[in-house]
């Protein structure tokens, strides 16, 4: 497939059509409001609803209850700009130009999300994490409250990659919260008349591994529960570089689960609390019956795989599964977990749907709403696609020779995804729900039966009786983007 460009979508784009055509029984004056919550580095598996063993997640269990939980969410890219800009372009990382964080420029206002909807009549905000937009874009927005992240997470020469502590400043002075309120006084402020597009983007759970004391008190390192031991080196050399790199090779239980108990720590303050905070804010005002709130992650993280935490350029699901829950009353299922497999890409068709609105042209997306409804459902042929890029990591980038000269040298991680960073060779995956395969420009090709487990657990593609289907995934993977 070729590379779509920006200015090739925007003329091919049919936005702000025909007034919303709304459900029966909802005033055509009405046309229901947009929450979209995006949190950084979320796993798909990390809610108690879904029977994980660490997580205490009762906001988000109750918007799965009362909307649909999509089991099987995909992030379009394993880290956070090309999977950010995925959802507001509606277009796959090697379309839209940026395969790493390193890579492409960030989105004009023209031909995305936050322009559909603008011209559509909405009131638009945006507080939080950026990444996305270029700050000229932001500008034209009626709210644009922008963080990063709060100074005290800086990091220095001697912190691990696995670095967690309690949070030392005020909860009220941290952004979870002030987000969360500058968010809640966007809802409140506008006119009761207008809906609004709101885009509240957290910066948790993303390490440092951070939460306040009477949170991270709540979970015992000892309860965590490790998954399976599976050595990085049964998927891939280029995993097994990088986990040395890192030094995860020289992480012990007690590194990994006093890391853990920390995320899932963060997980409650910085993204389910908040959360909680935002549904109580439209059942007071009134609108919790007519707005069309979704909650995704931009990527997720090792955490415990392979024996290995955080991010990295790599196309696996414990990167690439993630969160995505939707909840609009009358307009979706209640109480549904879907098992169609969902990306980023899917969001801008299905919110442009699921609010009355004509879908755009010229998306490579597809519109969830059927699915959203009980109304549809996939084969087992049905598959996602992700494309990305990754650098070269030296040979010489072992953990002797990371250690800092001085505590204001850069940290190990940073040392090490630098050079990963890099767009230097390209990678692509296409996943159905049975099988995976990861094509790497430099590295051998890797072929997984997923078959309903958490994770890929050994690189099949040199088995002969899996040639048929490797052949049958090339070919669709070639016919997507064609190297």
């Amino acid at each position: 497939m070729a590379v779509i460009t920006r200015r090739r979508f925007v003329q091919s784009a049919a936005l702000a059509g025909a007034a919303p055509a709304m459900i029966p029984g909802r005033a055509a004056d009405a046309p229901p409001n947009v929450l979209f919550v995006t949190v950084d580095q979320m796993r798909g598996d990390c809610m108690a609803s879904l029977g994980h063993p660490n997580a205490r997640t009762p906001n988000l269990d109750r918007m799965a209850r009362e909307g649909v939980l999509c089991a099987n969410g995909f992030a379009s890219g394993p880290v956070c700009v090309p999977t950010r800009k995925s959802c507001f372009a509606g277009l796959h990382p090697h379309e839209h130009g940026s395969l790493t964080n390193n890579d492409g420029e960030k989105l004009d206002f023209e031909g995305t999300l936050l322009e559909y909807f603008a011209k559509r009549g909405y009131r638009t905000g945006w507080v939080g994490k950026n990444h996305t937009y270029a700050n000229e874009a932001l500008e034209r927005l009626d709210k644009a409250d922008i963080r990063s992240r709060e100074p005290f997470r800086a990091y220095n020469g001697y912190v691990p990659p696995h670095w967690h502590s309690d949070v030392y400043w005020p909860e009220e002075d941290c952004f979870p919260h002030v987000n969360t309120e500058s968010a809640v006084a966007f809802i409140e402020q506008g006119p009761a008349t207008d809906p609004f597009f709101l885009h509240v983007s957290y910066f948790d759970p993303h390490p440092p591994y951070m939460a306040p004391a009477r949170y991270s008190s709540r979970y015992s390192s000892a309860d965590m529960a490790l998954p399976d031991e599976v050595a990085p080196i049964a998927l891939s050399e280029r995993l097994d570089r990088f986990s040395r790199a890192m030094g995860f090779d020289r992480l012990d239980r007690e590194d990994l689960t006093e890391t853990m108990r920390y995320y899932y720590a963060q997980i409650e303050w910085g993204v389910d609390r908040p959360l909680g905070r935002l549904l109580r804010a439209l059942e007071a005002n009134g609108m919790a019956d007519n707005t069309v709130v979704v909650l995704t992650a931009d990527h997720g993280d090792f955490m415990g795989d392979y024996g290995m935490v955080r991010k990295g350029m790599f196309l696996y699901d414990s990167l690439l599964h993630v969160p995505m829950i939707w909840r609009a009353p009358g307009r979706i299922a209640e109480g549904l977990r879907a098992a169609s497999l969902t990306q980023s890409v899917d969001l801008f068709p299905t919110l442009a749907e699921l609010t009355g609105g004509d879908v755009p042209q010229g998306l490579s997306g597809r519109s969830m709403a059927a699915h959203l409804r009980g109304e549809a459902a996939d084969g087992p042929e049905r598959a996602i696609f992700t494309s990305a890029a990754y650098g070269d990591l030296a040979a010489g980038v072992l953990p002797a020779d990371m250690a800092p000269d001085d505590i204001a040298a850069k940290p190990r991680h940073t040392r090490v995804l630098s050079p990963t960073m890099r767009p230097q060779h390209r990678t692509k995956m296409a996943r159905t729900r049975e099988w995976k395969l990861i094509l790497n420009e430099t590295e051998a090709p890797e072929l997984y039966r997923i078959g309903g487990r958490p994770r890929e657990r050994a690189n099949v593609a040199a088995a002969s009786e899996h040639a048929a289907v490797r052949k049958r995934l090339e070919r669709r993977l070639e016919q997507w983007w064609r190297w």
